[in-house]
């Protein structure tokens, strides 16, 4: 079953996203649909060809179109159309609306208003009309019926006015209502776009165009698309790398801070990797591409963080529910506010202006709002601080956790074990049980098998018969005798004793043990400030591991942990984590995003520890975690947490003011209380001010 993202137009407030998300979940072949107002993008599982989901769409009064490669979800979308309609609204309502200043003492015959007005109704606002009637049609309602009703019986009432040959008409009313609401909704749009910036600067990273080295050595610029893996490029001083891959010649400090949060430039060389859209600085470099355009890291970042922002977090669940019950009941209350008022002797010159009043300023377009595009803008500010979020629900998690459980190995050590010494058990040489060690780990990424193979500088022996044993060891045959390596438990042999906080491994052949690695990792060095601070914040911490108890607890008293479990399996640490939130913690792991997997699946966030850009573990981690820390180090969990805790704050503010808003203006709308402030136009500048307010509320998260 697959899943694709594609734009919607046409919403304009949470009951949209009902009525879309129904449209699409009625469709034949479509499992599950989640549409993200922010975003203007729908989500959908499941095997519908594109063509039945956008005539289903396209019936309930919406659009749906396919995202370009280069365009991911959320990348922003032409204003100029809403600009045209919100001036064009604006001009022709102004002279109107200047016969309302007092002392100015001029008048437009009615045939001019309704000349100004009418175009602006149904010219400008046709859209709210044209939505609104394709939902009548279904039994459905939403922001779009509140508005053409509105301002449909405000233009009726004046032409009635006109007819009988008042003086006063309420043809302002009408056009300014619908060049208010257009007005409103542009500038919610413009800082929408705002909230994009991160991902508008991830896919800026990249240059348009490249210097090649042709085969007889001369270079020839040409652009970045015509790049194919297996190119040479050069990089001069100053200049962005184009595409994925390894340097061949030269070296450099390269600036990686616009993907990995990193202020400091990483020292480059022959053999390191490369990824587009970082700066080299210093010296020119040449380099051998490896993957170009949707290939790169660069693209897989933006397409992860345009798919993030695009997610629901938990928070949404209720502005969801409420939206599906919220416009049918403002429209009761309207029809009951105009009846109220006509039958306490009103008539009709006061019974429609604080019922169009109540079904304009009750529109729920700032409860919508509220939780996506803060989430949108959160996730943004965390690309930029090297935390790459994958699902809004994991960002949401985080500022809630309870307990945060940390992996050791290369989580709050460097993950960079060096073998301290090795230990004969039988007739082999050290430089002979190395050679065995290092071949048996020949393609594993593991850091235990990293620091064996460093130890020994030697020709790798043929390895037959690999396999490969989580949390355990590995197995394999050499040189025509079967071995085992791994932890004690694993090969059910007792190893000499080794220093507190080193690791042993061993070596097994069919003859018994035949000798022991002991290696030792460093604590990182901001390890116990983050986990100090952590503490602080209240969260419980526990240290999970499949090294022995030894280490492991020399390792926590290091850095101020008191809940250690040691010596597990993957399966173990699973099983540890379900216990906690059985418990009803909100947990919280940091792992290596490998061997980890089943944890960070398990965890309500689960937090992978990056490389650093371009480094393989990067790569595992993203593929494994919901959210992952790019930068080296810890530091990042703090970065991440504290914008969690803001995120999290931002989402319900915004849900306290929607909710505020429409709790307070809508009783005084009810029993006429607005009219002496402009009744409907009123109603039609709070509306927008509610939707703006929200949004330039989660465009803080961006400082």
């Amino acid at each position: 079953m697959s899943q694709q993202t594609y734009t919607v137009s046409g919403m304009t407030c949470a009951a949209c996203v009902r009525h879309v998300e129904k449209a699409l979940v009625a469709t034949q072949g479509v499992a599950a649909a989640s549409v993200n107002l922010a975003t203007s993008t729908v989500t959908v599982e499941g095997t519908a060809s594109f063509e039945a989901m956008a005539l289903q769409v396209e019936d309930a009064g919406y659009g749906l179109g396919r995202i370009e490669p280069e365009a991911p979800a959320g990348g922003g979308e032409d204003l100029a159309p809403a600009r045209r309609r919100m001036v064009f609204a604006l001009v022709l309502t102004a002279p109107m609306l200047t016969m309302m200043i007092p002392g100015l003492g001029w008048h437009l015959p009615g045939w001019v208003q309704a000349l100004l007005a009418t175009p602006v109704v149904f010219g400008a606002g046709w859209g709210f009309f044209k939505r609104g009637g394709r939902q009548a049609l279904h039994g459905q309602a939403s922001m779009d019926t509140l508005i053409a009703l509105g301002s449909g019986i405000a233009w009726a009432f004046a032409m009635g006015e006109w007819w009988r040959g008042a003086h006063d008409l309420s043809f302002e009313t009408a056009a300014a209502l619908v060049a208010f609401l257009l007005t409103g909704k542009y500038l919610e749009a413009r800082a929408k776009s705002r909230a994009t910036d991160a991902l508008k600067a991830l896919l800026d990273l990249a240059p348009p165009t490249a210097l090649r080295i042709e085969a007889d050595g001369s270079v020839m610029e040409v652009p970045v698309s015509t790049l194919k893996p297996g190119d040479r490029a050069r990089v001069l001083p100053g200049q962005a790398v184009p595409a994925d891959g390894r340097v061949q010649a030269g070296q450099a400090e390269v600036d990686e801070s616009m993907l990995t949060g990193e202020p400091l430039p990483v020292p480059k060389g022959v053999g390191d990797a490369l990824v587009a859209g970082t700066v080299v600085h210093g010296s020119a470099l040449e380099m051998e591409i490896s993957a170009v355009g949707a290939d790169t890291q660069l693209a897989h970042m933006a397409a992860m963080v345009a798919q993030a922002q695009g997610s629901k977090a938990p928070a949404q669940d209720l502005a969801d529910r409420i939206s599906a019950v919220f416009v049918p009941v403002i429209l009761v209350l309207a029809a009951a506010t105009f009846i109220g008022w006509w039958w306490l002797g009103g008539g009709l010159a006061q019974a429609w202006r604080p019922a169009v009043t109540l079904l304009v300023i009750a529109c729920p377009c700032a409860l919508g709002l509220a939780t996506p595009v803060a989430v949108m803008v959160g996730i943004g500010a965390a690309a930029r601080k090297g935390v790459l979020v994958r699902d809004a629900a994991a960002l949401e998690a985080l500022g809630q956790a309870t307990d945060l459980v940390f992996d050791k190995t290369g989580t709050l050590t460097e993950g960079r074990p060096r073998v301290r010494r090795v230990v004969p058990c039988g007739a082999k040489t050290e430089s002979e049980l190395l050679a065995v060690a290092a071949s048996l780990e020949r393609d594993s990424e593991h850091p235990i098998a990293r620091g064996l193979r460093s130890a020994y500088t030697g020709s790798l022996l043929a390895v037959d018969g690999f396999r490969t044993h989580p949390g355990g060891g590995i197995t394999g045959v050499v040189a025509g005798t079967s071995w085992r390596l791994g932890s004690e438990a694993f090969l059910g042999q007792v190893f000499p004793p080794v220093d507190g906080d080193a690791t042993a491994v061993g070596l097994v052949d069919d003859g018994g043990l035949q000798g022991v690695f002991v290696l030792g990792d460093q604590l990182r060095k901001e390890a116990p400030g983050v986990v100090g601070e952590l503490q602080r914040q209240g969260l419980k911490l526990h240290l999970l591991t499949g090294d022995r108890i030894a280490p492991a607890r020399a390792m926590a008293a290091a850095v101020g942990i008191v809940e250690v479990i040691a010596e597990v399996r993957p399966e173990g640490k699973l099983a540890q984590i379900t216990a906690l939130q059985k418990r009803g913690a909100v947990v919280g792991f940091v792992g290596d995003g490998v061997n980890d997997a089943p944890a960070l699946a398990q965890a309500d966030c689960g937090i992978a520890m990056g490389s650093g850009a371009g480094e393989q573990g990067t790569g595992a981690a993203m593929a494994a975690a919901p959210l992952v820390l790019l930068r080296p180090g810890l530091e990042p969990i703090l970065a991440a947490r504290r914008l969690a805790l803001r995120t999290h704050r931002v989402i319900r503010q915004n849900l306290a003011w929607a909710f505020g808003y429409n709790l307070l203006l809508v009783p005084l709308a009810a029993f006429g209380q607005l009219e002496r402030f402009g009744g409907p136009m009123l109603a039609g500048v709070a509306m927008g001010l509610s939707s703006l307010t929200v949004v330039l509320n989660a465009l803080r998260l961006r400082r």
